[in-house]
């Protein structure tokens, strides 16, 4: 009754949504989603489904570690959101990108007969009824890799417990990141002997090294002179532009060759990013891309994307957005710490629960108790080249540390391709 129900919901909401959509300049490709094109493959592929972004930074490297380790074997990446399209185009040339079906019967179930894959893999946490309910019915196996059940998500998910069990129940395979998470996706239905832990693919997933010489290219056009400090925010959201406004009012007094650079997660915000640094000379990455330069401008706004690690690369420190106010519970910080920038970041990290807990039991990142402490922190990692040479050294030697989540993945999902 409940499945049939939301049936009747998801048919209500199609024509609903694509007269939303059409209506909005900004969202109107998902209207793809309704009926998405199906590239043409010579066998039945493995379809990946990555939702945004930051599923499809997790399955980028997974799906190159299955084409080295499977060449063979085709690969359909499929996304959910405007933003994740864009990160997902392009990503390499013999792996399609296309929408993932909006989540009726009838478009899944289409879907489904024109790519006949061998078998779905969602990455992270991609519960959907048809999706999974579809799929099963034709004798598709459903894959999570590296799962994880956010508080969020399971207070959202046992509020529906009684109708999602048995869709949870099909899964036939659960590579979780850690115990905790895959105890939360057992209590929500999934039997026991198809759940296992192959940790956080994120800490195989970044980059140790960036070529110099990229480095070099990017404080030119920047005009960053070479021995200049550089703090850059990476991924922030509401309140952290305003936290990072308030630091350099003051460290800008104190640091004559002081740049911060801001990396919003979301570019949308642009209008509002700008207002927290009202009355301060800021230049967009998009202008200095182009060529635009004034001698003046120390504060750097990032209206690019695809860009964060590169500026990373030249951080004196990295400070991870998200993690300094309720709400959103933090962004990666493995991708500076892997490159041994000094990373600093708040008290609200529990989307990145076990990178957090890796990089400061090792003593390779700074967690700051509350937002109103990353002043002082940041006056310390500047004024101190020994913290930050031991924070970075000691942070890279962590990610390094806790590798391999990749390989465990690959050889639980072996059965599924191998004998098919």
């Amino acid at each position: 009754m409940a499945l049939f129900l939301y049936d009747i919901a998801t048919t209500i909401a199609v024509p609903v949504s694509a007269v939303a959509l059409a209506c909005s300049s900004k969202h109107r490709a998902l209207i793809g989603r309704f009926v998405p094109h199906v590239p043409r493959f010579s066998s039945s592929p493995v379809w990946v489904h990555a939702c945004s972004v930051g599923e499809v930074s997790v399955a980028k490297p997974v799906i190159d570690a299955m084409r080295k380790r499977w060449p063979d074997l085709p690969v359909l990446l499929t996304v959910s959101t405007v933003t994740g399209r864009k990160m997902a185009d392009g990503f390499r040339s013999d792996v399609p990108v296309t929408w993932c079906p909006f989540d009726h019967r009838v478009s899944v179930s289409r879907f489904l007969q024109r790519v006949s894959p061998r078998a779905l893999i969602l990455v992270e946490t991609e519960i959907w009824p048809n999706l999974i309910r579809c799929s099963v019915n034709r004798n598709i196996p459903v894959v999570v890799i590296n799962g994880r059940i956010s508080d969020k998500h399971l207070h959202r998910y046992m509020r529906f417990s009684r109708w999602l069990r048995p869709v949870f129940s099909k899964i036939s395979l659960a590579c979780m990141q850690n115990s905790e998470y895959a105890e939360r996706i057992v209590e929500l239905g999934v039997s026991p002997e198809r759940v296992c832990v192959t940790g956080n693919t994120k800490f195989d997933g970044v980059a140790l090294s960036i070529d110099p010489a990229t480095t070099d290219q990017l404080r030119q056009e920047c005009g960053i002179p070479p021995n200049s400090k550089v703090v850059v925010f990476g991924s922030t959201r509401p309140g952290d532009e305003r936290l990072a406004a308030a630091c350099w009012r003051i460290l800008k007094q104190e640091f004559e060759e002081l740049y911060f650079v801001i990396v919003p997660r979301h570019l949308e915000r642009l209008k509002d990013v700008i207002q927290e640094f009202q009355g301060e000379s800021v230049i967009l990455r998009s202008d200095l891309r182009s060529g635009v330069r004034r001698t003046c401008e120390r504060i750097i706004l990032v209206d690019v994307m695809g860009e964060l690690v590169k500026f990373y690369s030249l951080a004196t420190v990295a400070v991870i957005g998200g993690s300094f106010f309720p709400g959103v519970n933090g962004h990666n910080p493995l991708e500076s710490a892997a490159l041994g920038i000094p990373t600093v970041f708040g008290p609200f990290m529990r989307n990145f629960i076990d990178p957090a807990e890796a990089l400061v039991k090792h003593g390779g990142a700074s967690q700051v108790s509350a937002a109103e402490h990353l002043l002082a922190e940041l006056r310390r990692l500047l004024n101190s080249s020994e913290e930050r040479v031991l924070l970075g050294t000691r942070g890279r030697e962590a990610v390094v540390a806790n590798q391999g989540a990749i390989q465990r993945t690959l050889d639980k999902l072996a059965p599924f391709f191998e004998t098919i």
